[in-house]
């Protein structure tokens, strides 16, 4: 039996009557890392194996897991040979979500449903080229075979966006591509990229930069010229969580440190950094854009493979529990700041979801939201997933939840919001059968349909497109 059918993951007859009513609903992407210009360009890829394997640091960690030499994954092997590696790798994937997920891809966009450990690799690669090579299946027509509505990228704060704006002058394409503000090292700082920064901005601004203000005014400048393309977001990554106890005069000594080549603390550089994280979210907040906090991962920690592959390759790890009292701090401060706008907030330790939501709490109030984002990175699995779903309802209102996001740089992954979908109707679908949940089955569909979509359309304020 195939391992993809019609009930995958649903385990009732209710998360099968569920999952019915929000199968076919489009999809709101608000992060992800996929590149405008690839959808611009709109053209076919060259084989599978660009296509599934280029970029794709989950994959490249259980080929090295398998044992794979690394000439297979990142490096300069024949691209059917990478192939083949993976292929005869993934059915020992089993229990890992890239098992499921491939599964799915296959399944969705091939029409492939072959167990995983009886394909023929070879006959297969042929297959999929061939498949990869028509007009049904370039970067545009796979997107809207996904029935994806909107597309959020994520873009550095000097980016001109000209293929964002090429893109919604397109009248071919039927969804939307909105920019993202990624300004975490522009606030984050160093003594070794303080200067790279500073010219970038310089470069793109007409700011003259001598100072922390007017290096934060370029920033703030960036924000403007964000919004005007379209921009509905910021998104900031910090392995640790900002501090906010640095005063002005201490900021601008510590930029100037920086700027002369004298290097800071680590308790300094959050304390900077949240010194230039409040006063770019005041802008945020002016805007009324939806900020971003994915927080807590180690990044590049093999030093030998981040020479020589780079970053996101594959060798970042979950980081320690976030502190609680930092968190607060924060979202504190920027409220007393007036520069806590809606907030969705993604932890990598997923010890930290039941905090996270906890906090959220706090700040939540009618002028705006705060709220854990979804199971991210090492937890977007089936049991990571379902334990999200049990702290997000426990400690908050799981209708509110704002959904899935496929946070990932492939046209194919939109099998995750699948994914996502049946795992939640299967998680809403028990607690119906067992009498956890008697509501009438209109409320029950909405709330679902506003969890897969609705949610996100409305707190991103995406323009010109219905709910369902």
């Amino acid at each position: 039996m195939a391992l993809i059918n019609d009930n995958f993951l649903l385990n009732s007859k209710t998360a099968i009557k569920l999952y019915k009513k929000v199968k076919g609903i489009p999809i709101c992407d608000f992060h992800c890392h996929l590149d405008p210009k690839e959808i611009y360009e709109n053209k076919n890829y060259d084989n599978i194996t660009q296509l599934w394997l280029g970029g794709d640091h989950y994959k490249w960690r259980l080929m090295r897991a398998y044992g794979i030499e690394e000439d297979y994954i990142t490096g300069n092997a024949d691209d059917y040979d990478k192939f083949k590696a993976f292929m005869q790798m993934l059915p020992y994937a089993a229990s890992n979500p890239m098992y499921h997920w491939c599964a799915l891809e296959l399944k969705r966009y091939f029409n492939q449903d072959t167990n995983l450990d009886q394909v023929n690799i070879k006959k297969l690669y042929k297959s999929l080229n061939r498949i990869l090579a028509k007009s049904t299946h370039t970067p545009q027509a796979l997107i809207k075979r996904s029935n994806v509505s909107v597309v959020c990228t994520t873009d550095d704060p000097c980016d001109e966006l000209k293929y964002h704006q090429l893109l919604n002058q397109d009248k071919k394409v039927t969804f939307k591509v909105c920019p993202t503000f990624r300004p975490d090292s522009y606030i984050f700082l160093n003594d070794t990229s303080v200067k790279d920064k500073v010219e970038q901005l310089d470069k793109v601004t007409d700011c003259t930069i001598n100072n922390l203000e007017s290096y934060i005014n370029a920033l703030k400048s960036r924000v403007y010229y964000f919004d005007r393309q379209g921009a509905k977001s910021a998104d900031q990554s910090f392995e640790k969580i900002p501090l906010m106890s640095m005063t002005s005069e201490k900021a601008n000594q510590a930029f100037e440190e920086l700027v002369n080549g004298q290097s800071i603390s680590e308790t300094q550089q959050y304390e900077l950094a949240g010194y230039i994280l409040t006063e770019i979210s005041k802008v945020y907040k002016e805007l009324d854009w939806v900020v971003q906090f994915h927080l807590g991962p180690i990044r590049n920690n093999n030093s030998k493979m981040f020479q020589l592959v780079g970053a996101d390759s594959g060798f970042d790890s979950v980081g320690e529990q976030l502190s609680a009292k930092a968190l607060n701090a924060m979202l504190n401060h920027l409220e007393h700041h007036r520069a806590l706008s809606n907030t969705i907030i993604y932890p990598n330790n997923g010890n930290d979801h039941l905090m996270v939501q906890a906090t959220a709490g706090n700040f939540t109030n009618s002028e705006h939201k705060i709220q854990l984002g979804a199971a991210w990175w090492f937890n977007d699995t089936k049991e990571g997933m379902e334990q999200h779903l049990i702290d997000y309802g426990n400690i908050g209102l799981l209708s509110q939840f704002v959904g899935m996001l496929t946070d990932s740089r492939s046209m194919i992954s939109y099998t995750r919001h699948e994914y996502f979908r049946r795992i939640l109707c299967n998680f809403i679908g028990s607690k119906i059968e067992k009498g956890e949940i008697a509501l009438s089955e209109d409320t029950v569909e909405a709330m679902l349909k506003n969890i897969c979509y609705n949610n996100a359309l409305n707190l991103f304020k995406i323009e010109g497109v219905k709910e369902v």
